[in-house]
């Protein structure tokens, strides 16, 4: 059986659109699925920020070690820790990209995010050669689009009034729920972003293995590529993300024991039940473990 068949069986009898793409690093074998299909990125669309984030530290034009006061108005709804937390905290920004990558806190993304400049981080992606994927809106458009107040004045898109006035509000979204005007990806343009950062593109070897490291850190997305493997001799570097109908999973598995590594990169779209999306993923990593070393 081949890798292209261990994917298109893993996948089979999903109810939605399914992206797959895998590369072994050792031996080059590479597979996909709708490998060039967009997608939704969701929260993956992270690793092109920490990617840009370390570039330009070495360039001098970002500083890891400045620091943000919070402040009530800097809050995002959705995922994180620091919507929770008082306003006059001090934190630098290492921490708030530990925080968008292992609670994949959508405050701190924003804030990482507007520091960098966006049209820096996509110039950066396009430098890689990553023609599809793109990054044009923050955390809080996305969630405030999806219970259908994207119009709302910026300065009304507080935390407060998304508590408000989400609560029993269905989360559609319009163009949030779909590519045309979305932060979107490929799997193989993720996969390509990925292995930049392992081969050390644009970036130093001491900042790829920061960045790695960070996301092997990652506390969300446990159903997802890491649920069927064994734990105690692999260890996976990723970053998920989420939204209705959307489950996605990006990241480097490395096998401990032969220190080969491999990434794989799956992408949902209108997905029938969100649950199943991330079995189908969680499915077709172990196949693609199995395969890989023989099982």
């Amino acid at each position: 059986m081949t890798l292209s068949d261990i994917l298109r069986d893993s996948s089979t009898g999903f109810r939605g659109s399914l992206g797959i793409s895998v590369r072994h690093l050792g031996t080059g074998e590479d597979a996909s699925v709708n490998g060039d299909e967009v997608y939704p990125s969701a929260s993956v669309r992270k690793i092109a920020i920490i990617a840009e984030a370390y570039r330009q530290g070495e360039a001098g034009a970002f500083s890891l070690d400045a620091s943000m006061v919070l402040r009530h108005e800097d809050k995002v709804p959705g995922t994180g820790i620091l919507r929770e937390l008082s306003p006059g905290l001090v934190i630098t920004h290492r921490d708030l990209i530990s925080l968008m990558m292992i609670l994949s806190d959508n405050t701190a993304t924003d804030y990482i995010m507007g520091v960098l400049g966006r049209e820096r981080i996509n110039a950066n992606l396009k430098r890689l050669g990553l023609k599809r994927t793109r990054i044009v809106a923050g955390s809080r458009a996305v969630l405030f689009d999806m219970i259908g107040l994207d119009d709302l004045p910026e300065e009304e898109k507080t935390i407060d009034v998304f508590k408000k006035r989400s609560r029993g509000t269905p989360m559609a979204g319009s163009w949030s729920a779909g590519t045309k005007y979305n932060n979107v990806t490929t799997p193989n343009e993720m996969l390509e972003l990925i292995e930049s950062i392992v081969r050390c593109e644009g970036i130093s070897e001491e900042s790829s293995r920061a960045i790695l490291e960070t996301m092997s850190r990652c506390q969300t997305g446990a159903n997802r590529i890491p649920k069927y493997l064994p734990r105690r001799v692999v260890e996976v570097a990723h970053k998920t993300g989420s939204l209705p109908g959307v489950r996605n999973d990006a990241g480097l598995i490395t096998l401990l024991e032969t220190g080969e590594r491999y990434i794989l990169s799956c992408f949902t779209s209108r997905a029938v039940d969100d649950l199943e999306a991330e079995e189908a993923i969680a499915r077709v990593s172990k196949g693609v473990y199995d395969y890989f070393t023989g099982n």
